[in-house]
């Protein structure tokens, strides 16, 4: 319970409703338990001497004021119910933004599925509790609270009887409570699990098809969905337990009032309306007692999702992640590494860079190469602060990238990674996405530049044709250079293409390189890529292995030293040969 306290924060945003909705809690069960009054004096007159008119005046109040509780209830719906939906509405929100605010490193090790099962299933179950959970959390209590007022003013004795198996139902309550909380907790895991595991599926579901693995996911499904149905029904019946074992303790709790009254009755001590009216009021007991378990199941639900929930909102977002920096201009391009030294974490003896020490000068076109593994991704990486630097500094235009706001940072940097990503769209908007204007020209511009304006003339609807699931319907080339073009239209100062031309031929990599020197002359491009012929016209080379600078220069001069670019290079060229011949 003491999870849900973080709640307090959305309860407080709407504590107008919250209020009210208490306030009316109030008044519908003063009503209800006031109604009961009149049956009890229309039974009493037809046993003295019937007169109509009296009996016809107690009916009508006894509707009456049912009615009247009827539409406080009502009332009460339309404010505790409905606050309920606009904190999920907030919850949502936030839970979102925050998911944005996150750093790369925290999707590294949390899946998809997960999220997107504490952000729909999870917050489902705080809804419950916000909503239902409290109102029928107030409803049990005043309305325990003024019954007994009433049976008590009524018979003391009787209330006694009646309340015998008070001890037993809160201690039930207690010891199933917590168990339900566990099991709660362990079923939505096993749907976070199913979650993923759907959507990985589905993201991958080509893969899965060219493998002929469908009866082994389906498989994997079945085992999953069946340890999900095993702990909802383990839950079910115990739920299903406890409230038979709560309607079986309000039974018997009228068997001694029904004993004890009926002797008072004949002994004159008690009218027979009075016991009627008694027995009403027993009744009405009968739905809060059952609700308590109803009420637990929620509250234990709700709390191993908020636990979840925690776990995600817990986690520090990047702290300058949506801050910009007012009156930020376009930077020159000028980027230095000071002895830069990486790991990732827990990987502090396996340093992934070391003494990284690089000027680049801006509008120069700089390319990085290496073999696999020699820490060229990784390197580019700290530029838009995807990672930080473990030692040292990188410097962009002579001023520490930690200094600018995130967002100012990464504004100015166009960035294109290894793995493409397009959104179910048109491609004028996959293209426009990051653009700072919407003009249609620049979505032009920027798709002639990376040499994808003559593929998507050809498409029927032209760039507002849509794409499928990260663009299955384009190729692997036409998906990297809408990702360039994409990059392109956001006009920054620092270009990084991370392998973003391995997809196309070498010729069309030659003229999207051509166009990029002609179109963006005072642009810096940084540049990795595994072919000599796409490096070899830029400025400079920069040459890693195992995460150390080994060699830099241009194309001449690190041919003249025969060291391992000269190496990479006559590799590639007996490549060449042997496809050719073959």
């Amino acid at each position: 319970m003491k999870n849900l306290i973080s709640l307090k924060p959305y309860l407080l945003r709407y504590k107008k409703n919250l209020w009210s909705g208490f306030l009316f809690i109030i008044l519908t069960n003063l009503f209800a338990v006031i109604a009961p009054k009149y049956i009890g004096l229309a039974i009493d007159t037809m046993n003295r001497h019937f007169e109509l008119s009296s009996v016809l005046r107690d009916t009508g109040l006894y509707v009456l004021f049912a009615l009247l509780s009827g539409y406080f209830l009502f009332l009460v719906r339309q404010n505790i119910i409905v606050a309920s939906r606009h904190i999920e509405y907030d919850l949502k929100n936030d839970y979102y933004q925050h998911l944005q605010k996150l750093p790369r490193r925290f999707y590294n090790t949390t899946s998809t599925g997960d999220l997107i099962s504490r952000g729909t299933n999870d917050l489902n179950a705080i809804r419950e509790f916000l909503g239902p959970g409290i109102m029928y959390s107030l409803n049990t209590f005043f309305r325990l609270f003024f019954a007994l007022i009433a049976m008590i003013a009524i018979s003391p004795k009787l209330t006694l009887f009646a309340l015998l198996p008070a001890p037993l139902l809160s201690y039930s309550v207690y010891k199933i409570g917590s168990s339900m909380q566990k099991r709660s907790k362990s079923i939505q895991e096993s749907y976070a699990g199913i979650t993923n595991l759907v959507q990985e599926n589905l993201s991958g579901i080509r893969v899965v098809k060219s493998y002929t693995r469908e009866s082994f996911e389906i498989n994997r499904f079945e085992l999953l969905n069946k340890e999900y149905y095993r702990k909802n029904l383990s839950l079910g019946k115990l739920q299903a337990l406890f409230f038979a074992f709560l309607t079986s303790m309000t039974a018997f709790s009228l068997i001694p009032v029904v004993w004890v009254g009926g002797i008072n009755v004949m002994n004159g001590s008690m009218s027979v309306g009075g016991i009627a009216q008694f027995i009403v009021y027993v009744s009405m007991l009968s739905w809060p007692i059952i609700s308590i378990g109803w009420v637990t199941s929620i509250v234990q639900r709700a709390s191993s999702a908020q636990i979840r929930l925690n776990e995600i909102f817990n986690a520090k977002p990047d702290s300058d992640a949506c801050e910009e920096e007012q009156g930020a201009e376009r930077l020159s391009g000028t980027l230095s590494f000071r002895n830069v030294r990486f790991h990732y974490p827990g990987q502090e003896k396996n340093p992934v860079l070391k003494n990284i020490t690089l000027d680049i000068a801006p509008g120069s076109k700089v390319a990085i190469v290496g073999s696999t593994g020699s820490g060229k991704t990784t390197l580019v990486n700290l530029i838009p602060r995807l990672y930080e630097t473990v030692e040292g500094a990188i410097l962009l235009d002579g001023r520490d990238i930690r200094s600018f706001p995130l967002k100012t940072l990464r504004e100015r940097i166009g960035f294109v990674p290894q793995v493409n990503f397009l959104f179910s769209d048109t491609i004028a908007h996959n293209i426009n996405w990051g653009s700072r204007d919407e003009e249609v020209d620049a979505v032009i511009e920027a798709s002639r530049i990376a040499m994808l304006y003559d593929d998507v003339d050809d498409f029927p609807d032209g760039f507002e044709t849509m794409l499928g699931e990260k663009g299955i319907n384009l190729s692997g080339g036409q998906k990297q250079r809408a990702c360039i073009a994409r990059a392109i239209a956001w006009k920054p100062s620092l270009l990084v293409l991370d392998d973003a031309l391995s997809a196309v031929d070498t010729d069309t990599e030659a003229r999207i390189f051509e166009a990029l020197l002609q179109k963006l002359p005072d642009t810096t491009i940084l540049l990795i890529s595994h072919r000599i012929s796409t490096v070899k016209n830029c400025d400079r080379i920069v040459v890693l292995k195992e995460g150390e600078i080994v060699e830099s220069g241009t194309h001449e001069e690190l041919l003249a030293r025969q060291h391992l670019y000269a190496e990479l290079y006559n590799q590639q060229l007996l490549e060449e040969e042997i496809l050719s011949i073959s």
